[in-house]
């Protein structure tokens, strides 16, 4: 764990995505939480040893199970964007199950614990925007165009003398990921996503710190290599579709795409698939209207 800014810790250590917290005069929000059990109860320990409590929120960037998982073990009120609550209340028992088959066979030592884990939907929504605000520090939460429906961000802008002073720092969630492949499942709109990720290279974020969904925090021009990624999976797509080539054809680009981000060793034939099905998604995305 790290404090990037003054009173905003990050980890980047738990396998499946990133988490923070900010600690305000009146207690905490926590941003996304760990996927496995035994390490969602860890980081709220360690939320409370640091701060002291108590946990006011969670704040999930979007709705992926790796975030939704254990996200209830922080014990605070879930918020996040209405679409992001539409898509987790939609996931099947079978979704989960699968979900949690696929997380213990990575992480064996975990197995029994996942087998008991329940899924907490978020219950506070919104549709836009939210300011959440407690102890006169103000966190702005905004729906953005992503790599899932419900995608957010988080910001946080200290001003005066408030305990969040001299800070710029953004959650982004799956929006921007680093040094890993990214997860294009769920995304409904890559050229929106596209946008998203230009506006983050504005003069405005430029003294941004930022925290991506996945892999090592970064600054504005990380967006690049995912810019990069994105258009040319789109390219690739649309002359599949132009030659009047079918989805499972997609295939013959997975090789293309593997080595444009680091890929661990035991993880090859995973993100091959998770490559694999994100240009199926893309292929039903760029089809024929």
């Amino acid at each position: 764990m790290k404090e990037i800014a003054p009173n905003i810790y990050v980890s980047t250590e738990y396998p499946g995505v990133n988490v923070g917290f900010i600690a305000m005069p009146a207690g905490i929000i926590a941003v996304d939480a760990p996927t496995l059990p035994g390490d969602a109860r860890a980081w709220r320990r360690r939320i409370l040893e640091t701060s002291g409590g108590p946990i006011l929120y969670v704040v999930l960037t979007d709705p992926h199970p790796d975030r939704l998982l254990n996200a209830g073990l922080l014990q605070a009120p879930i918020v996040a964007a209405r679409a992001a609550y539409d898509r987790a209340s939609a996931y099947t028992d079978g979704f989960w199950h699968a979900a949690v088959e696929g997380w213990a066979r990575r992480h064996p030592e975990a197995a029994d614990d996942l087998v008991d884990a329940r899924v907490t939907l978020p219950e506070i929504m919104f549709t836009h925007r939210v300011t959440l605000r407690k102890g006169g520090i103000d966190v702005t939460v905004e729906c953005v165009a992503g790599a899932a429906p419900g995608s957010a961000r988080i910001r946080c802008r200290g001003a005066g003398t408030a305990p969040l002073q001299k800070q710029d720092v953004l959650f982004t969630g799956d929006t921007l990921v680093t040094e890993t492949h990214p997860y294009l499942t769920a995304t409904p709109d890559t050229k929106a996503w596209l946008n998203t990720l230009k506006s983050l290279r504005r003069p405005y974020f430029s003294q941004t710190i930022i925290v991506p969904g996945r892999g090592p925090i970064c600054d504005q021009s990380a967006t690049l290599p995912l810019s990069k990624y994105l258009t040319l999976a789109r390219r690739r797509v649309r002359s599949l579709h132009a030659a009047g080539r079918p989805r499972v054809d997609t295939a013959t680009l997975v090789a293309e795409l593997l080595p444009l981000f680091p890929v661990p060793k035991d993880e090859h034939d995973l993100t091959q698939r998770r490559i694999k099905a994100g240009l199926d998604r893309l292929y039903e995305e760029l089809g024929p209207a």
